[in-house]
């Protein structure tokens, strides 16, 4: 018998203790369903007869028990902050997008639910234990999801209630406002957080070395070291990789599409428009040649056709296209800690954030005449493009030598430019070096000799049409990346580190008396493709020889012509040659100096580790920088304000049900009753009538109803066998309320 009494007290306590838990989670119908098939209390059925029961418990256990409401909601948030906090990779796809819809409308609903037991347990402390409660707050838990209850005479009668101290009214305002706002906002962030999103997910990173000093990759003045003499002859068709003139035929593919761009009847009054860029391959990477028309001339009065050029460095481009391969190689078998699958991806990118320059040219062409060989009148070059009026020699400027503004050069007569080696049916090029007293920050200068359209007079007496270009260089920080997918590099592509920070430095340049139409905010987004406006970019410039200049026009062998005589041919306008010579002449300066390094690059890293080892003494002068890799997916992230915001609130929810677990765990009060619209019915029904209420029964039209304050008391019954509760509206005297108030355990009827 103590046996099976044993059993029975295990029983009666689970049932009570499944009983509670299922009445918290609002799954009470389930216990009705359990009793309504079982063969107890059979003739009880027929009776609508309910027993007495404990209205408030003072039990730590079940008051903990009841708290378990806020379990599975503050895990499923608690796990939503974690996962994009952590970042987490799912993959290249995701389940289909309603699963994770439902997902968080049940998430929802179950805080929604939890919010509602926190509202519902101050209300009822405030019931019993407390002043009292006013009428317009006793339902508030039901109005969870009702935002509109926020500017109701119900709510606003409460906020004014001359029964309620300021600290019960703080209560009221936090625990209501603040439910029914969290209600409100937790069902976007879980959903914001449980949908993953689209985006690079971080995917290591490297360093890698280039066996070259950064002096000898990114120099301030060009030479011959390294350079092949056999660079000075090429083939038309053959291109050996090391010369600073290889890829010239892309520069010829883009005056090709030039031409053919518009109808040549168009092309003199509206110019030719240019295509953004041209491909020019390397020896492991497919880079970009990016020829494009400068928008904006620092000096007034300046040549207004001035053409920019810039080229991804080839050395670093293929030492970052041989990273992002191996990476493919090897992602395979890397360890993802969990964070999905790497080889589903849609896109893998490698980049170089930092410590990456590249050459940016200008140049700026002038018409002029040689007057025959007795021509002794010094020459004149621009003044240097790109280059702020502060950073010039302004009382050297002469606007009478040429078209634009010049400095005078008495180094080389007219005379001796007819001298430049060539034929005289040939468009021939003589580089000159130029001082940087007064052409300050100018790279160098070309003279070209423009073929005559009549043969030239036997005594040399003929005039010569010739064009004098002022060209400036510079290595500008930027970013290089690279795309790497299943069918392997797209190629890399780059632009300055920084626009914004340009167009600061050209804001802090530019003069109120002078406004040349330099760079505004709105040309932001422009200037992140190059732009040349020293001293604001680029950062550090480049003063070319002529000894290394030389091998940009060598001779094409099979053709007997030079290479600027054939790029000019493929763009030739005698109405205006200077806009050819214009976009060659940078183009080409561009592609030789992103190729600086390239013939001295054998192995760029050796052995396997971070992930390359090299030898710290054989590397300590080499140039070393960093990759990043991000792979295209969807994943958990906090990029952008949405999942930041959507946090926030979460975490505002959990702290909200934290503190009133802490409160349950605390005090050990808990209560099963007067949840619902029924049971506060059948409690006030079973009250007696107030005067307070009169007229009220068709409706209540003045919020002062709202005001009073509700209690709940214990009654005597009629028959003096126990008492039962009752709903008691206004202001009570304290003697009643310490007699009347309900006592914890205590079996009411």
């Amino acid at each position: 018998m103590p046996r099976f009494r044993g059993l029975g007290q295990c029983w009666t306590k689970f049932s009570q203790h499944g009983t509670i838990i299922l009445r918290a989670l609002g799954l009470h119908i389930l216990v009705y369903w359990f009793r309504s098939i079982t063969f107890q209390n059979i003739r009880k059925r027929q009776s609508y007869t309910e027993l007495p029961k404990i209205a408030i418990r003072g039990n730590r256990s079940s008051a903990l028990l009841r708290a378990l409401v806020h379990l599975l909601p503050v895990a499923g948030a608690l796990g939503l902050v974690i996962i994009n906090i952590h970042q987490y990779y799912v993959g290249s796809s995701i389940k289909p997008l309603a699963l994770y819809q439902l997902i968080a409308k049940l998430h929802e609903v179950t805080i929604q639910a939890s919010l509602t037991a926190i509202i519902f347990t101050y209300v009822r402390h405030e019931l019993v234990f407390g002043q009292g409660v006013p009428l317009g707050a006793l339902f508030s838990g039901l109005q969870i999801s009702q935002a509109s209850y926020l500017w109701s005479m119900e709510f606003w009668g409460s906020l004014r209630s001359n029964y309620l101290s300021y600290r019960r009214r703080s209560y009221l305002v936090v625990i209501v406002i603040g439910g029914i706002f969290l209600a409100a906002v937790v069902g976007p962030s879980s959903a914001v957080l449980l949908v993953p999103r689209l985006a690079y997910w971080p995917a290591g990173s490297t360093h890698i070395w280039i066996n070259i000093k950064p002096a000898d990759l990114w120099p301030v003045r060009t030479h011959q070291i390294n350079v092949d003499p056999d660079c000075a002859f090429i083939n038309a068709t053959v291109n050996p990789w090391s010369c600073p003139s290889d890829e010239w035929q892309s520069i010829e593919s883009y005056l090709d599409l030039m031409r053919q761009a518009i109808p040549e009847q168009y092309a003199t009054e509206y110019g030719y428009p240019a295509p953004d860029q041209v491909e020019v391959t390397g020896k492991g990477s497919l880079r970009h040649l990016h020829p494009q028309r400068q928008l904006w001339k620092p000096y007034n009065n300046s040549d207004s056709r001035t053409w920019i050029g810039t080229s991804q460095q080839a050395a670093v481009a293929d030492a970052l296209v041989s990273t992002g391969t191996l990476w493919g190689f090897n992602i395979g078998s890397a360890s993802t800690g969990g964070h999905g699958v790497p080889l589903q991806q849609l896109d893998a990118i490698h980049h170089i954030k930092t410590g990456y320059y590249q050459p940016y040219t200008i140049a700026s062409c002038a018409n002029d005449t040689v007057e025959g060989s007795a021509d002794e009148r010094p020459l004149a070059f621009p003044i240097p493009p790109g280059v702020l009026p502060q950073m010039l020699p302004e009382h050297q400027i002469n606007n009478s030598l040429l078209s634009l503004p010049a400095f005078p050069f008495r180094d080389l007569s007219r005379a001796e430019i007819l001298n430049t080696p060539g034929l005289n049916w040939e468009t021939r090029l003589r580089w000159v070096e130029l001082p940087q007293d007064p052409f300050n920050a100018s790279a160098i200068g070309a003279v070209i000799l423009l073929p005559p359209k009549t043969s030239p007079s036997p005594d040399g007496a003929s005039s010569q049409k010739i064009l004098v270009c002022t060209l400036g260089a510079g290595w500008g920080p930027s970013t290089l990346n690279t795309s790497t997918q299943l069918l392997g590099s797209s190629g890399v592509k780059s632009r300055i580190s920084d626009p914004e920070l340009v167009a600061k430095k050209v804001f802090s340049y530019k003069s109120t008396e002078q406004d040349p139409g330099l760079p505004t905010a709105e040309n932001v987004a422009k200037l992140s493709d190059g732009v040349f406006i020293f001293p604001a970019y680029p950062e550090r410039l480049i003063n070319v020889s002529t000894n290394w200049a030389r091998y940009l026009n060598p001779m094409i062998v099979d053709e007997g012509v030079t290479v600027f005589h054939r790029l000019m041919q493929a763009n030739y306008s005698d109405d205006n040659p200077r806009f050819s010579a214009a976009i060659i002449l940078p183009s080409l300066l561009a592609n030789g100096l992103a190729r600086i390094g390239i013939a001295d690059i054998d192995s760029w890293f050796r052995g396997k580790g971070d992930a390359f080892v090299v030898d710290p003494e054989q590397s300590k002068k080499w140039v070393k920088r960093e990759v990043f890799s991000t792979l295209e997916g969807y994943a958990y992230n906090t990029s952008g304000a949405g999942p930041k915001v959507a946090i926030i609130f979460l975490l505002a929810y959990c702290t909200f049900a934290f503190a009133h677990t802490c409160y349950a765990g605390i005090s050990g009060i808990s209560s099963s009753s007067w949840d619902s619209i029924g049971e506060v019915t059948a409690l006030a029904m079973n009250s007696t009538p107030n005067r307070l209420l009169r007229n009220t029964s068709s409706g209540i039209a003045d919020a002062k109803i709202f005001r009073l304050p509700a209690r709940i008391f214990a009654m005597p019954d009629q028959a003096g066998e126990g008492e039962h509760l009752e709903l008691v509206l206004g202001d009570q005297e304290e003697e009643v309320v310490e007699k009347r108030t309900l006592k914890i355990n205590r079996v009411y009827g």
